[in-house]
């Protein structure tokens, strides 16, 4: 129970922004390397680099890095992972 609300805390907490919401609004077309995410949701790759991390702690993303032989020979692509949240009075009352 306790890792139930720990794990619903990780996912809001991940989505609970603009940046994050729009992140995962790409990703839900497809798969994206990180200057092409960054230049469609229109952020900085630091500040991706940060949302990019909760929603992967949040296990609603993972990286993949990928070897090129052209320049540049290495890019960090993302995707989403499958995720349904639930959040409502009852829901809530299951985890206590």
């Amino acid at each position: 129970m306790k890792g139930d609300v720990e794990r619903l805390a990780r996912i809001l907490d991940a989505l609970g922004n603009e940046y994050s919401l729009g992140i995962m609004a790409v990703l839900a077309h497809g798969e994206r390397y990180v200057s092409e995410l960054a230049d469609e949701v229109g952020i900085s790759r630091p500040l991706l680099y940060l949302h990019l991390k909760k929603l992967e702690n949040a296990g609603l993303v993972e990286g993949e890095v990928r070897h090129f032989d052209e320049p540049p020979y290495t890019k960090k692509y993302y995707k989403a992972k499958h995720f349904e949240v639930v959040v409502s009075l009852d829901k809530l009352r299951e985890l206590r």
